[in-house]
């Protein structure tokens, strides 16, 4: 892979060679190649959200084969309010930009970094319900400000919070088959994007997911294409595609923007619910070609008040927002703010000297 990078680091040198151009190097910037996506449950951002679940509120989870259902979680909930808190951002590192005379300029390329936090609280907003943890690390590269490209990999753990042990020790306490140091992880996997902006307010998007060969997953959630159950032909594959609108409605404010977003899970070719399974009278989880892939949509609505904050209104179809939740399908809407810090530590510029 390091030979490959190099060749075309080469390539690009070779290319710039024939141009008079201007290079500018920052070596850590806060303004991304490739821009996260606003319809995003996941996005790396500083926000806080109230949302309001009004179907499909968590009563139950999965772990591993084991179906264990909340006792008497009613007394300790406020229903059916969660609060949820993005703690992340994406960082732009050692960015090289190269400005000629051709419609292909500017092209920069970097090393990103993506990191995330997410958290729901629940009951009075003292407990947890559970919190996610991800990032990405890679390349990306840009060309004209208008193609963006990332490639890079990726990790994602999640963790019950102490709401899921008060619940699950109500009326006798934890269930033996409960392992509390228990947590369904997706690791390295292989993320590739794709984002055009063909206009000024306009921007689509598309990405794939996959594990690697050697990814280890704790069944059920996001079953790796190497579980013995599934053909090879199965790659546990996650697609996220979308569309955002922007445009300044409010001239004494910000950008106003619009946002769809999807997710298609191949995992949907699992059958692996209680319920499910019963019906098939099988005991574990099974690959069932006929099935289709699993699909969620969200879709935000986002003012920016000044250039550091921003408010959003989000109403979501899918899975729960905490991947511990994975088998619960929901509908919630949430408001909130968010914070879009911006700065740029400049190494070199051409164009300054």
């Amino acid at each position: 892979m390091m030979r490959k990078l190099g060749v075309l680091f080469l390539l690009l040198l070779v290319c710039f060679s024939l141009y008079s151009f201007d290079y500018k190097l920052d070596l850590i910037s806060f303004t991304p190649l490739y821009k996260e996506y606003d319809a995003d449950d996941h996005r790396a951002a500083m926000d806080f959200q109230y949302a309001a679940v009004y179907e499909g509120y968590p009563d139950y989870i999965y772990q591993d084969y084991h179906h264990f259902d909340f006792v008497d979680y009613e007394s300790v909930r406020m229903k059916p309010f969660v609060g949820v808190y993005h703690l992340g951002e994406t960082l732009s590192l050692v960015k090289n930009t190269f400005t000629f005379d051709s419609f292909l300029s500017p092209i920069a390329f970097d090393f990103a970094f993506q990191g995330s936090l997410t958290g729901v609280m629940e009951g009075e907003m003292a407990d947890i319900f559970g919190y996610d943890g991800e990032f990405f690390y890679g390349l990306t590269m840009s060309i004209a400000d208008v193609v963006s490209l990332r490639f890079g990999g990726s990790h994602y753990c999640s963790h019950y919070g102490d709401f899921v042990y008060k619940v699950l020790g109500m009326g006798g306490g934890i269930p033996s088959e409960f392992d509390e140091w228990f947590k369904y992880l997706r690791m390295d996997t292989v993320i590739f994007g794709l984002s055009v902006e063909p206009f000024d307010f306009l921007r689509l998007y598309a990405e794939v997911d996959f594990p690697t060969k050697d990814t280890w997953s704790i069944l059920p959630v996001f079953v790796s294409n190497t579980a013995d159950f599934v053909p090879s032909s199965y790659g546990a594959r996650i697609v996220n595609f979308g569309i955002e609108f922007e445009y300044p409605i409010f001239k004494n404010l910000g950008m106003t923007r619009i946002a769809y977003g999807c997710a298609a899970y191949e995992e949907g070719k699992i059958v692996y619910k209680e319920e499910d399974l019963n019906a098939a009278g099988k005991d574990k989880p099974y690959y069932d070609p006929d099935r289709p892939w699993e699909f969620e949509h969200t879709i935000t609505i986002s003012q920016d008040i000044n250039d550091l904050v921003s408010f959003d209104v989000t109403w979501h179809y899918g899975r729960f927002i905490l991947n511990s939740f994975f088998a619960t399908r929901s509908q919630y809407v949430s408001i909130g703010a968010r914070l879009d810090f911006d700065g740029t530590v400049t190494v070199y510029d051409s164009s300054r000297h």
